[in-house]
Formats: C-alpha cells, sequence, structure tokens
C-alpha cells in the first residue's frame, strides 16, 4: 500500500512541512533570542540606505521627525504581526491572516499587494549596491555600469535562492550581518555627534507647513514606510521561532523601539552633515539630489576632518554592500515563499511555485521574479519605486490590522501565545486599541498615497486590476470554484522528491473526488523519479482515465447525460494539470465506457501496456456490519471497495493503492 510522502522541511527557500493540528500554538523551533533578533533586524534594517534620502527630498528638515512617527506606525504594525505570526505559525504575514480572518478573495488582495512591495525592495537593494560601491570605483554607479551591476545582484540573488543558500544552518553569518549593520548604524551616529554636530542647521530652513507643506509632509511620511520595508518578510519567521513568550515579548519591543530611534537618530546627524539649504526653487538638500541613491554615503562624507570621512567612506561600503545583498536575498525568499503560498492555495496556477527537483525550492518564482526585478530596475528611479512600495504596503498592512481585530471577534478563544496590550471588550471579546489605531493610521495613508503620488496611484491600481483579473479568471474558469472559498492542492504536487520505486508508465483511474490530486501526485512522483534516473533518459506517461459505466439495458456507446460526461471531463481536467507540474512526465487523459469500473480499469491497462496501477481506495463507511447491511466487508480493510478489489484481484501488472483519511 502506498501513502503519498511528505514534501521537504521548510529550511529556507523550502516550503514548510505541513502541521499537524495542534490545540494551541507553541513556540519551539528553530530560532533562539539572539538568531530571532539578528534575523529580524536583518530583515528590516536594511532599508535606511535607500530610504533615507528620499523622505528627506520632500521632509527636508522634518525628516527625524517623520521618521519618529513612521516609526510608531511600524511599532504597533509589529505587535499585529507578532501577535499573528504567533497564533497560526504560518508563512504568508498578512494573507494568511486575511485568509483566516475573511476568505480568500481579502488574502489574495494582501498577498498582491505585498507581491509587487518584495520585487520593489529587491530593486532598490540591487539599484543602491552600485553606488555604495563609489569608494572602489565612480565608475559603477554610471549608466550602463549601474544597471548592469545590479542585473548581476540580482542574478546572483536569484541563485542563492534557488539552491538555497538562505536556510537556517548560516544563523553565524546572518547574525554577525546584522550586528554589522546595527554597528555601522550606531557608528555614523556616534562618529556624526562628533564631527557634525551642528543642531541649528536642522531648523534652518524649516517652515512649518510651507517648507514641508502639508503635502510634502503627508508624502514624506508615507514614503518613509519603505524604511521599515522588510517587516513582511520578518513575519515568515513564525514557524522558526523557538523562544519564551517573555524573550518574544522583549525582541517585539526592543525592535519596534529600538529601529525608529536608530533611522531618526541617522536622519538627524544627516540634515546636520548635509543640510537644507535655500535655492531658486525653494528648499532642498543633497540627500535627496545628489545622493539619493546612496544617502548614507553622502552623510559620511561630510564629516570633518578628511580621514575621518574617508575611513568613514570605506566602512560604509564593506557593509551596506553585503547588507543591501543580503537584502534583496532576504526579499527573494520573501517573494518565493509567497508565490508558492499563493501557488498551493489555488490562487494562482501551481506551476508557478514549483518545487526545483533537487533542492525543492519555487524556481519559476525565483526565476519570474528576477525578470521583473530586473526590469524595475531599468528605470534606475529610486523615488519612483519608493512611491509605488508605500502602495502595496500601506493596503497590506491595513487588511493585517483589520484582520487581527476580525480575528479577535471571530476566534476569541483560540490561544495567543502574544496578545497586542491594551484592549477594550466587545462582548466576548477583547479587540486590540492598538490596532485600530494603526488600521485607522495605514488606511488614510493608503488614501494619501491615491491622492498624492499620482505614479503610485495608477501603477498600483493597474497592478491589482491586473492581479484581480486574473485571479477571477483563473478561479472561475479554470478552477471552476468560488472566488472566497480556500481549495488547496497538496504540497506534494509541487515538490519533487524521489521514491523508492520508478515506474515510465502508469495508468491513473480518477473518479472525480477531492482525493483525485493526492493519486496524480503519487503517480507523478514516481513517473517523474524514473525520468530522471540514468534508465529513464525519456519522457514517463502518465494515462489518466474516468470510467464511465454504462448499465447492461444500454449499450457501450449509447448517449449519456451530459452531467456525467461533464463530470468526467473536470476531473481528467483537473488531473491533467496537477501531473503535468512534473517535469519530463507526459499526461494522456481518456474517459472509458465498461459495465463495471473495475473492469474498464484493468481494459485500460492492458491497452497502455502500463507498468503500475495507481488507485485510490473508495473512502470507509461509517455503516457497519459488513456487506449484509451495505457496508463495505469486514473481512477486509475498510478502504478496499468493490472496484479496488476487482483490480487487485486481476491487475496485470503491479497496483499501489492510496488510502484516503477517515472522514470526521
Amino acid at each position: 500500500m502506498s501513502t503519498p510522502e511528505a514534501p521537504p522541511g521548510g529550511d529556507g527557500n523550502r516550503p514548510p512541512r505541513p502541521q499537524e493540528p495542534r490545540s494551541e500554538p507553541v513556540l519551539m523551533r528553530g530560532l533562539g533570542v539572539p538568531a530571532l533578533f539578528a534575523a529580524a533586524y536583518s530583515a528590516v534594517g536594511f532599508s535606511i540606505y535607500f530610504a533615507l534620502g528620499v523622505v528627506a527630498d520632500r521632509g527636508l528638515g522634518l525628516t527625524p521627525l517623520i521618521f519618529l512617527a513612521a516609526g510608531l506606525l511600524f511599532g504597533l504594525t509589529t505587535l499585529t504581526y507578532v501577535e499573528g505570526g504567533a497564533m497560526f505559525r504560518e508563512r504568508g504575514g498578512s494573507s494568511t491572516f486575511a485568509r483566516h480572518a475573511f476568505n480568500e478573495l481579502i488574502a489574495f488582495i494582501a498577498g498582491w499587494a505585498i507581491l509587487i512591495d518584495y520585487l520593489i525592495v529587491i530593486a532598490l537593494a540591487a539599484i543602491s549596491v552600485p553606488h555604495y560601491l563609489e569608494p572602489v570605483s565612480g565608475d559603477f554607479a554610471r549608466p550602463g555600469w549601474e544597471v548592469g551591476i545590479a542585473a548581476a545582484v540580482i542574478g546572483l540573488v536569484c541563485v542563492l535562492n534557488i539552491y538555497n543558500v538562505t536556510g537556517r544552518e548560516r544563523q553565524g553569518s546572518l547574525t554577525f550581518l546584522a550586528l554589522a549593520d546595527l554597528g555601522l548604524q550606531l557608528a555614523v551616529i556616534v562618529v556624526g555627534l562628533l564631527a557634525v554636530m551642528h543642531p541649528d542647521r536642522l531648523t534652518d530652513q524649516l517652515d512649518l507647513f510651507t517648507d514641508p507643506s502639508f503635502r510634502d509632509i503627508v508624502y514624506a511620511a508615507v514614503v518613509a514606510m519603505l524604511a521599515y520595508a522588510g517587516i513582511e518578510a520578518a513575519s515568515d519567521l513564525a514557524p522558526d521561532i523557538d523562544v519564551s513568550r517573555q524573550d518574544l515579548r522583549r525582541v517585539t519591543i526592543v525592535g519596534a523601539i529600538g529601529v525608529p530611534l536608530v533611522y531618526a537618530g541617522m536622519a538627524a546627524i544627516a540634515l546636520m552633515a548635509v543640510p537644507v539649504v535655500g535655492g531658486p526653487h525653494g528648499p532642498h538638500t543633497a540627500l535627496g539630489g545628489e545622493f539619493v541613491e546612496e544617502p548614507v554615503l553622502g552623510v559620511v562624507s561630510a564629516y570633518e576632518p578628511a580621514w575621518v570621512a574617508e575611513t568613514m567612506r570605506w566602512l560604509v561600503a564593506a557593509v551596506a554592500t553585503p547588507v543591501l545583498i543580503w537584502a534583496a536575498s532576504t526579499s527573494m525568499l520573501g517573494v518565493s515563499r509567497h508565490i508558492y503560498t499563493l501557488a498551493i492555495n489555488r490562487q494562482i496556477p501551481s506551476w508557478l511555485g514549483k518545487l526545483h527537483r533537487r533542492t525543492a525550492t519555487p524556481y519559476v518564482a525565483i526565476l519570474l521574479s528576477g525578470l521583473i526585478a530586473i526590469g524595475l530596475v531599468v528605470p534606475t528611479s529610486v523615488k519612483l519605486l519608493a512611491g509605488i512600495y508605500a502602495f502595496g504596503a500601506t493596503l497590506a498592512i491595513t487588511i493585517a490590522h483589520l484582520s487581527i481585530i476580525r480575528l479577535r471577534v471571530k476566534k476569541p478563544e483560540k490561544r495567543r501565545p502574544f496578545r497586542i496590550p491594551f484592549g477594550v471588550a466587545w462582548g466576548p471579546a477583547e479587540l486590540p486599541l492598538p490596532a485600530i489605531f494603526a488600521a485607522l493610521v495605514s488606511g488614510l495613508a493608503f488614501v494619501s498615497v491615491l491622492a498624492y503620488h499620482t505614479t503610485a496611484r495608477w501603477v498600483g491600481l493597474g497592478w491589482m486590476a491586473f492581479g484581480l483579473t486574473f485571479y477571477v479568471v483563473y478561479r472561475k474558469v479554470f478552477e471552476g470554484t468560488s472566488l472566497t472559498k480556500r481549495v488547496s492542492v497538496t504540497e506534494r504536487a509541487l515538490t519533487k522528491q524521489v521514491p523508492e520505486i520508478e515506474f515510465s508508465n502508469i495508468l491513473v483511474p480518477v473518479f472525480g473526488t477531492k482525493f483525485d490530486d493526492d493519486i496524480v501526485a503519487t503517480a507523478g512522483r514516481l513517473a517523474a523519479a524514473e525520468a530522471g534516473t540514468p534508465k529513464g533518459g525519456h519522457d514517463s506517461r502518465l494515462d489518466v482515465v474516468y470510467v464511465i459505466e454504462v448499465p447492461l439495458t444500454l449499450p457501450l456507446d449509447a448517449a449519456l447525460p451530459k452531467e456525467r460526461e461533464e463530470q468526467a471531463r473536470r476531473a481528467l481536467a483537473r488531473a491533467r494539470e496537477v501531473g503535468e507540474e512534473y517535469e519530463d512526465v507526459e499526461v494522456v487523459t481518456d474517459v472509458i465506457r465498461a459495465r463495471k469500473v473495475g473492469a474498464g480499469i484493468l481494459e485500460a491497462a492492458r491497452r497502455s501496456n502500463a507498468e503500475a496501477i495507481v488507485i485510490g481506495g473508495e473512502a470507509p463507511t461509517k455503516i457497519r456490519g459488513g456487506g449484509v447491511f451495505g457496508g463495505i466487508g469486514a473481512a477486509k480493510p475498510a478502504e478496499i471497495g468493490a472496484a479496488t478489489e476487482y483490480v487487485l484481484k486481476k491487475a496485470p501488472c503491479r497496483v499501489l493503492l492510496t488510502a484516503p483519511p477517515e472522514p470526521g
């Protein structure tokens, strides 16, 4: 008897093993406190290297306060993501929260919105690398070189993710890099206090609500969310947590308070080093012009004396470059996991989440994301990408807050290892006031993007319109299912694991039941393994058949009700879709007419010279007493019904039986 195998573990880029249902969440898996903090900081702390310039461009002298204000929303959002992540222990961030709180349509909207943000972060990190290499050579930031180096970074990131060079076994390197990043940022602040301590420069050109204007303040505040770009990637750490609740709270509080303070401190030093100056077109700072792609490098270049500036420039280049590459890799890891999650939940075609045969990483998603990221790099406009990012971030974060609020009402009894503090009673539930406030603020921020960010408005709405149209067509036309109902394909259908037994020509009967996916996935894995062996060398074949029983009162070629033929067509189309997810496997479908299902299966096996038949057992019946009372006979296992027994007794080849689960 054959049963489907579990997919590979959740190490690095690999999808996590499906978890057994459990009565309450626990916090005991891979990452301890130091590694958790390092991983979380590395997922968030990089964005100051490109966010500082675009915020200062419009925020001018208010930039430090704007970072603090955005940091308040970041802190509240961190609480929301930690509660949701600890509660469900699943990857997916806002999309996963929306799935549990609302439905698949809302989950897709959140997922599709955050998808473009992942791609933008990859592009921003990659395009910043040649500019931060300027101490090595000024040529790297010139046209041609700039795009070429950025594309090379994205290519490297794709290779690292396909070959899974991002796993938990590299915690030591990740911790060192995160500490180096934090150390550099603190060094910029401390050295800046000694080298360019001029507090009067912060307010020299400040004229509140004029320079900057109210519109500029709102614009800069929304774009400042770019500084906390990695919060979705950080939320993917949920399944890897190995800390106590107290330690989780400490890490959350330190991150929510510490990161905004560091960013605000760097912004204050930046405006003292590269101050706002007057001009014919109004006040401006070189942080938003000459240094917009490498603002931190521009800041340390203004330090005095010259040897301090030069030392800091090389230090920034040495730390920022690998940090940005790692940030791009982390975002690629996030986007590949994100696409994989969308694929197994049938929100996008599952071939987009197809896993590599050897590394079990979603290579199709990674390669496609790399191409899109390179396309985003080509305009070389950091300001353009930052505006588009704000569209997706504000929408997804708003949905995340609303989801946690609704889950407090929908599932008040569910155990939460971490709860957002300061709640207010609402019937049997307790509504989190911080999440309510954050939902209101992020919702208003999203409205401001639509009002003030012209390019972001049209690009963002176009992206969402394309995604929703694709989702509706895929769900209704190809899947034939509800837009809001959760429909998942087994993770095994995306996994290319090599089993011990291999066949190149397999017959697979399907019956139009929910177990067909598992049956075809098992057969596809067997066939794919044969095609990948030295003795294979050719495409393996799945012959998928649907047997229609024709009564003795009718000839075999008699016209049958259209409903039965339509059911057969749907079952075979679905089976073909799952089977074709396996490389080097040819899928052939056919409708067989026979007096008995078992006889039809054996006739198809003989005709196709099948080496094996993979068949699903009938679901166990609740009727007791054996065949006398209408149940499945007591002398054999419950999953062996009449058709299965006939095939097992008379098959001309090997038979592998997959058993359905016991009914609830």
